[in-house]
């Protein structure tokens, strides 16, 4: 009987360990999206000067669909296809729900969404987008074919300027990184998807972004339809090269079963949701004077309850989220 609860007690702890490595890879997740979410709303102005020497009112029509497009996952076709966010949201206290053992998203993750699209309405009002769902939609489909038009003729220019940007953001080599504008947006190693709604997304992404191994280097691949989609997966992949520091003490067996089951993209649009709020609570807190890559690393390197307690501080006590982060590294 002894031995049996000895190895009942053994196999507990190896189901909490790999839940708490599931629960920190959906964190870092989230932290990733949400930095290419806030990055698509805002990288065009670090090039304001290029874009509009390229063709004057780019960057406010950049704006415009940024904007617009990041409102489609509340009032677009967005809730048509994954179901209104307020209910999934208050849903998180079900077992089934898939976010209802991680602590963060579980407890927040609904206060960061509203807190997300607030957000974005106000600066609609001032971009002169519609946030009523049914004139919405219509309206950001013009603007895909206006930038598309505005666009043609300017590829390579904004190629480079979208490496620029993230390379301004994130200290990365632009030899690293690599653009492409394109409609044909899958590369890699994709997940198979684990539901029709996931296959659904899976064939109509506008953007891809991620990280491949090229001989000794990794580099941050980036396909999208516009310029404000490439800079958000460049985003994207160069947040989680970043991240990937945080994975790399796992065995080969352990990193498949998390990635499997955090990585999944019918996931994505929920943290899509939540990561921006999060990512901008985060970088209201963050020591001054270090790079944000750095910062990032530390964060991703740290065990999943350390992690889990310094995310729940930066939303309840962010002063002491600040204090946390500054003895970091």
């Amino acid at each position: 009987m002894q031995h049996w609860e000895h190895a009942t007690d053994d196999l507990h702890a190896a189901e909490d360990e790999v839940r708490q490595q599931i629960n920190k890879r959906l964190t870092l997740n989230l932290l990733i999206q949400g930095a290419a979410s806030h990055t698509f709303l805002t990288a065009h102005h670090l090039v304001k000067d290029e874009l509009e020497a390229i063709r004057p009112g780019l960057t406010r029509l950049y704006d415009r669909l940024a904007v617009s497009g990041h409102l489609s996952y509340w009032i677009g076709d967005g809730p048509m296809l994954y179901g209104l966010p307020s209910r999934f949201w208050r849903r998180t206290h079900l077992p089934a729900h898939p976010f209802h053992r991680h602590p963060l998203l579980a407890k927040y993750g609904g206060e960061l969404s509203r807190e997300a699209k607030r957000h974005l309405v106000a600066r609609a009002w001032t971009k002169w987008v519609v946030t009523i769902p049914v004139i919405h939609y219509p309206q950001l489909l013009w603007l895909l074919a206006r930038v598309s038009l505005t666009e043609r003729g300017h590829v390579p220019q904004l190629a480079q300027l979208a490496k620029r940007a993230t390379s301004m953001i994130w200290n990365i080599d632009e030899e690293r990184l690599e653009a492409e504008f394109t409609t044909d947006v899958a590369f890699g190693h994709l997940p198979t998807p684990k539901t029709a709604v996931g296959r659904l997304t899976q064939n109509a992404a506008i953007g891809y972004g991620g990280v491949e191994r090229r001989g000794e280097q990794f580099k941050v691949i980036a396909k999208a339809w516009n310029w404000p989609l490439v800079v958000h997966e460049l985003t994207k992949g160069a947040a989680e090269l970043v991240c990937l520091h945080g994975l790399s003490t796992l065995d080969d067996e352990m990193y498949d079963i998390v990635t499997d089951e955090a990585d999944q993209i019918e996931y994505e649009v929920w943290m899509l949701q939540a990561g921006p709020e999060m990512w901008r609570r985060l970088l209201a807190v963050l020591p001054t004077g270090r790079p944000l890559p750095e910062v990032l690393m530390h964060i991703a390197r740290l065990e999943p309850q350390p992690l889990e307690r310094l995310m729940l501080a930066v939303i309840e006590d962010p002063a002491r989220a600040r204090r946390l982060l500054t003895k970091l590294g």
